[in-house]
């Protein structure tokens, strides 16, 4: 049989679910080693007399001969090796061997074979991140067609649109509070468009309500923040359904506030929605269904941007940035040759908007050739997902026309 699974892997700690097609549902997997705990440290555990690798413990940090790797997180971060006993291990290597772990605890609970796929969740990615995640699970043995990483606000739009559709008939809110600050996402739904677009945009509110009021004596002050942003965020917009999450939502401090702005909303708590959306990230990706939805993080690119240019007589656009793109990943470079002006268009389109425009950038003291000698090289960069650098720099033209190292810069805002 095949399994599904959805991990969220946070700095201090890890979960796990696997996918049921039986009934569509998300089944959490217990990690801990006495089964009843479905969340455990993100470390793993060196032993010196098997010479093998556990799940971490609170038990192994009394034992002389437990070695605890504790900053896992951070390893898959910077990609450090690190030394166990007289060996060391890369981070792939050190990343696979947990991983192994993890799957040991599925294999487990239910029969299962082989995996249909693997969706990882984490709270900040990028490419360094993504790479090193990669390499874990291929390390491990499982193929890059089958795994696919993401960060937490790109599955939970992924976990949204597998809920009741009268969860999210208009917008959706998501509060994230946790010690590296409070945060408050929304979710635009394109339901005209095909496919449906879905649009994440996010509001800091970390200076307000602040992780250290939760060690205050008293309450007030923070339920007094809470609810202060709730007022902002929430005053007449449609707003079906907010989740809150993060550690920052233990306890029972924000139960009164979350009822009160329920009136017309579905409101929902927990700490298991990042990994319960891995798990339904995995199922769209390998089951089918995620080509319905175009998904717009917060990172990715809401507009596309393309060079015009000739080809063969006939006009083409060569793009530098799709929408839905992370920012990070887009851009490029590519060299062109101007015949007869001193021009180069961009087109950008808008997904949401449904418009376009063109974007004309004139290279200034660049003589206009009628021979189609003048060679520029064209670099696009984004530093965010709302604007792009266009770079260009004179190429020269061999012998013919010597370079004279001119550049150009312009900043698109799409």
């Amino acid at each position: 049989m095949e399994y599904i699974v959805g991990i969220d892997l946070c700095r201090d700690f890890t979960q796990l679910c696997i996918y049921n097609n039986e009934n569509n549902s998300v089944d959490s997997v217990a990690l801990s080693s006495d089964r009843q705990s479905a969340r455990v440290k993100t470390a793993i555990t060196y032993s010196a007399g098997s010479k093998d690798f556990m799940v971490y413990s609170p038990l192994h940090d009394a034992k002389p001969d437990c070695q605890v790797i504790g900053n896992l997180y951070d390893i898959a971060v910077s990609g450090e090796t690190v030394t166990i006993g007289e060996e060391e291990f890369t981070s792939e290597r050190l990343l696979a061997r947990f991983f192994r772990r993890l799957f040991f605890c599925i294999n487990r609970e239910i029969e299962a074979h082989d995996i249909k796929g693997v969706a990882v969740t984490v709270k900040n990615l990028d490419l360094q991140l993504k790479k090193h995640l990669e390499e874990g699970l291929m390390y491990y043995g499982i193929p890059l067609e089958k795994i696919r990483i993401c960060d937490h606000i790109e599955s939970f739009m992924y976990y949204v649109v597998m809920q009741n559709k009268d969860i999210w008939i208009n917008d959706v809110g998501l509060f994230d509070f946790d010690e590296d600050g409070f945060k408050y996402f929304v979710l635009h739904f394109g339901r005209k468009q095909q496919p449906m677009s879905i649009v994440a945009e996010h509001s800091d509110f970390s200076d307000t309500v602040k992780y250290s009021m939760l060690s205050e004596e008293d309450d007030i002050r923070i339920k007094y923040a809470f609810e202060s942003v709730c007022g902002i965020m929430l005053h007449k917009q449609n707003i079906s359904a907010i989740y809150a999450t993060g550690d920052g939502f233990d306890g029972s401090w924000a139960d009164e506030i979350l009822k009160k702005i329920s009136s017309g909303r579905r409101i929902f708590k927990g700490q298991n929605l990042y990994v319960k959306a891995a798990a339904y990230v995995a199922h769209l990706v390998f089951d089918g269904g995620c080509e319905n939805y175009l998904i717009i993080g917060e990172d990715d690119l809401k507009s596309s941007i393309a060079l015009r240019v000739t080809s063969n007589r006939e006009q083409i656009e060569l793009p530098f940035g799709k929408v839905g793109q992370k920012y990070y990943e887009a851009g490029g470079s590519c060299e062109i040759i101007l015949d007869n002006t001193n021009e180069i268009d961009f087109m950008i389109r808008n997904a949401l908007k449904k418009d376009s425009f063109c974007a004309i950038m004139t290279l200034d003291a660049l003589p206009v050739r009628r021979n189609k000698t003048n060679r520029v090289e064209v670099q696009v960069k984004f530093p965010s997902r709302d604007v792009a650098v266009v770079t260009v720099k004179d190429s020269g033209f061999g012998e013919i026309r010597k370079t004279d190292y001119r550049i150009w810069e312009q900043v698109i805002n799409l």
